[in-house]
């Protein structure tokens, strides 16, 4: 039986992280305007991890026995190695990527392009086949330069989680 993923909570300064935690097909919440004791709360209640680059508010998480990792902020390619790492997980699934909405979280599903056309540029709804529209926010997604390169970081993501692994079987 394969694990279940984590959740994650992100604070207000992981966004882009969040964004691609989310694009990974990571449940993941992102609160731009909360208060510590509000994301500390939020993330108990609902058995998230935790994500943060404040060391005062992780201090608080380890306390409260709570789950979670702080990252860096260095840079979202080591921050996002960094989570995975901590959460167990060895691979991002690319067949996972494109599941979640990058804005609001909600899932994605399929569209036939004549049910997703209007509100969509001309030269986009000539140019792709294969749309996916979120079922919270209906923000629609098609295979285009964003999504390739969110390919090449997962890419990226996974030969660092694969060195991390080889480093840690050896050591």
């Amino acid at each position: 039986m394969a694990l279940k993923a984590p959740s994650f909570l992100a604070d207000a300064m992981l966004g882009s992280v969040a964004r691609k935690l989310r694009i990974f097909g990571f449940d993941t919440l992102y609160i731009a305007h909360a208060h510590d004791d509000e994301i500390l709360k939020m993330g108990i209640e609902q058995g998230r991890v935790i994500l943060t680059a404040d060391k005062e508010l992780f201090k608080r998480v380890v306390k409260a026995g709570a789950r979670g990792v702080l990252v860096s902020g260095a840079s979202d390619l080591e921050d996002l190695v960094h989570i995975l790492s901590k959460n167990g997980i060895t691979s991002v699934d690319l067949d996972g990527i494109g599941s979640r909405c990058s804005v609001c979280n909600g899932l994605l599903e399929e569209k036939k392009p004549e049910q997703v056309k209007n509100g969509l540029p001309d030269k986009v709804a000539k140019m792709h086949r294969e749309f996916y529209q979120c079922t919270v926010c209906n923000k629609v997604y098609w295979e285009g330069g964003h999504l390739r390169r969110i390919r090449a970081l997962a890419k990226s993501v996974d030969s660092k989680l694969l060195l991390l692994g080889r480093t840690s079987a050896t050591t």
